[in-house]
């Protein structure tokens, strides 16, 4: 289907797959993200697709599955955000969100500086660190994809969620739940990607 599908029309694709509302401007940051992190990785290898619509396929699709559920959060920590394949287009799509985006590689993070300068995205920290050397920062949601086991990342992560708050963790079919103090897990969500047969699983835990 994506075949002859061009970059614009897999990315609206997919935001009319997830109902999300778009402007003509959120359309063109997020080619424009897709299309420079494709360049970049060709140089310095910050993500394992290389390709322009596996990105957007199998990377973008999944912040826009998770932007059903943080879009009302008035500020998102993501945690080991690599190249901020969740962290920028979250923004994107609101750009009231107040954003932080931690990876403990710098060229990653350079390349999220250099993403956040050329869109202009105000409220939108590319921090260079690792997640448990900073002070808690006091968010409403944690959004994490890929970075260790579940006990693993609230235990890093979780200090940094207000009481009440809640973390979104992106994992793969295969990964079972695990209990963490200070947690109540609230949601095991299967799901898949538009016109993909790899199963998924969104683990929501609350903080209290």
């Amino acid at each position: 289907m994506f075949y002859q599908m061009t970059l614009e029309m897999i990315v609206e694709h997919g935001l009319v797959s997830f109902g999300i509302p778009f402007s003509g401007v959120a359309l063109k940051d997020l080619c424009l993200f897709v299309t420079e992190l494709t360049k970049w990785n060709e140089k310095i290898n910050l993500v394992g697709f290389k390709d322009v619509k596996s990105i957007a396929l199998e990377l973008l699709y999944d912040a826009f599955f998770l932007y059903g559920y943080v879009k009302e959060s008035e500020s998102i920590l993501d945690m080991g955000s690599g190249s901020g394949i969740l962290a920028i287009p979250l923004k994107i799509l609101n750009k009231e969100t107040k954003m932080f985006s931690i990876d403990k590689t710098l060229k990653k993070i350079q390349f999220q500086r250099h993403i956040q300068r050329t869109l202009k995205l105000d409220n939108f920290s590319p921090i260079h660190d690792r997640i448990e050397s900073l002070e808690p920062i006091n968010v409403q949601s944690l959004v994490v994809k890929a970075f260790g086991s579940i006990t693993d990342i609230l235990a890093k992560g979780g200090r940094h969620i207000r009481k009440g708050g809640h973390a979104y963790l992106l994992k793969g079919k295969t990964q079972e739940h695990e209990n963490v103090d200070g947690f109540i897990l609230e949601e095991i969500i299967p799901y898949a990607l538009p016109d993909s047969v790899k199963a998924r699983t969104l683990f929501v835990y609350r903080k209290h």
